[in-house]
């Protein structure tokens, strides 16, 4: 009868201790799949939350938006007004500032026209000597001293006040050129008109031809 109970003890002993394992594996793992579905339902959670504070956000934003807008259409006429006036008042100016532009643009032509006037004022001071020189050439040179179809070249430097100095031959007989060279001085002093005065001193070339 002892035996009996005894084994009766051990038995139950060991049922208990298999039933307190097996609910101890069953806690365990039930436990850490209920603290899963916990962890992944919180940031569902947290988007909802998310998504309506954005959502108050743009109401916060669009809604003053709002409000500007129809005041700047309520004062576009004033503003239109104050632009066109801005546009006129501005209007002058540009225009002053296009004429300045185009009076400068008409002077350049001008100083090209004095330019050019200028040179053919000096060109025709020049033709008026040539003259002078073979004038006295005909009238105080030998002309059977001359070969024609001969030519020399001279340079002489005139002075502002129409007198000369450095008569030079630059080419061609000399022989020629003394002949020729009273006939170069008496062309001298010559007179010099005022607008073309400022050029001179300068040289003055030519080719003489018998």
């Amino acid at each position: 009868m002892r035996a009996k109970t005894k084994n009766f003890f051990e038995d139950f002993l060991i049922l208990l201790v298999i039933a307190i394992i097996i609910y101890a594996i069953y806690s365990f793992f039930f436990s850490s799949e209920e603290e899963q579905t916990q962890i992944t339902n919180f940031p569902v959670i947290i988007e909802k939350e998310d998504k309506k504070e954005n959502e108050e956000n743009k109401e916060s934003i669009i809604k003053p938006l709002e409000k500007s807008l129809e005041k700047n259409i309520e004062e576009s006429p004033q503003e239109i007004k104050i632009k066109e006036e801005i546009q006129t008042s501005q209007t002058p100016e540009i225009s002053e500032i296009k004429n300045e532009v185009e009076v400068k643009i008409e002077e350049k032509p001008e100083l090209k026209e004095e330019v050019i006037d200028e040179k053919a004022k000096i060109e025709k001071f020049y033709q008026s000597i040539r003259e002078k020189i073979y004038s006295n050439i005909e009238k105080n040179t030998d002309k059977s001293a001359l070969k024609s179809g001969e030519f020399i070249n001279i340079r002489v430097t005139i002075l502002k006040d129409g007198r000369f100095e450095q008569l030079t031959l630059t080419e061609g007989k000399k022989e020629y050129f003394e002949l020729i060279k009273t006939s170069v001085y008496k062309a001298f002093p010559v007179q010099i008109n005022e607008d073309i005065k400022n050029n001179f001193p300068r040289y003055f070339r030519m080719k003489i031809e018998f």
